[in-house]
C-alpha cells in the first residue's frame, strides 16, 4: 500500500464518493453542492485528494485535505473508504500516514469521532463558534483556535445560486457526480 495524489481520470469518482460517503445517499443536493465547490479547489490547487492505494493503484481510503490561507497546514475536510472494503483498517492506516508528515486539523461535531483523531495524535481540541470540535496535530503547533489560520472554503450558497441560474451547469455536475460514482464503484468490484 502506498500513498497517491489523486489528479488523474479517476478524480471525478473519488471525489463523489467522498462526498457521498460523508453526507450519504438522503442528503438531497448537500453532496453535489459539496462536489461542485471542491471541484473548484482542486481546480485552484487549494485542495487535494489523497488516497491509499493497492499495488493495483485502485483507491482503498480517500481523504480531501484542504490548504489553510497561509499554505502552511491542511484541514482534513472528507474521510472515507468505499463501502465494500470497509472494517479493513484502510481509513486509520491513511490518516496515521497523513498525520506523520503534515501540519493538520480536522473538525467534527461527533464525540466518537473526536476520540478516534486523538489515537493519530490529534490532541489539543478547541471548540468553535458553531458548536464543532477543531483538533490540531502536534506538527500544527496551534495551541487555540484564534492562532489557526483560516482554511481555505467555497460558499455553499453561491453554488446552490448558480445551480438554480443556470441549468446546464447543474447537469453538468450531476452528470459528472453520478458517472464518478459509479466508475469508482466499478472499479472497485473488479478487485
Amino acid at each position: 500500500m502506498k500513498l497517491t495524489y489523486i489528479n488523474d481520470q479517476r478524480r471525478d469518482g473519488c471525489l463523489a464518493c467522498l462526498c457521498a460517503a460523508v453526507h450519504g445517499q438522503q442528503a438531497g443536493l448537500t453532496p453535489l453542492v459539496e462536489f461542485a465547490g471542491l471541484d473548484r479547489l482542486l481546480d485552484q490547487e487549494s485542495a487535494r485528494i489523497v488516497a491509499l492505494v493497492d499495488e493495483a493503484e485502485c483507491p482503498l481510503s480517500l481523504a480531501l485535505l484542504v490548504l489553510d490561507v497561509e499554505g502552511q497546514g491542511l484541514s482534513l475536510r472528507l474521510l472515507a473508504t468505499p463501502e465494500a472494503l470497509r472494517g479493513h483498517g484502510y481509513a486509520r492506516e491513511l490518516v496515521t500516514r497523513l498525520a506523520a508528515t503534515t501540519a493538520m486539523r480536522v473538525t467534527t461535531r461527533e464525540p466518537h469521532l473526536e476520540a478516534f483523531f486523538k489515537t493519530f495524535g490529534f490532541t489539543r481540541w478547541c471548540h468553535a463558534d458553531d458548536g464543532a470540535r477543531v483538533g490540531f496535530n502536534e506538527r500544527a503547533g496551534v495551541h487555540r483556535l484564534m492562532e489557526a489560520p483560516e482554511t481555505v472554503d467555497f460558499s455553499a450558497e453561491a453554488v446552490t445560486r448558480a445551480f438554480k441560474r443556470d441549468n446546464g451547469l447543474f447537469e453538468d455536475y450531476k452528470q459528472r457526480f453520478v458517472t464518478g460514482l459509479e466508475s469508482l464503484q466499478t472499479g472497485q468490484s473488479r478487485q
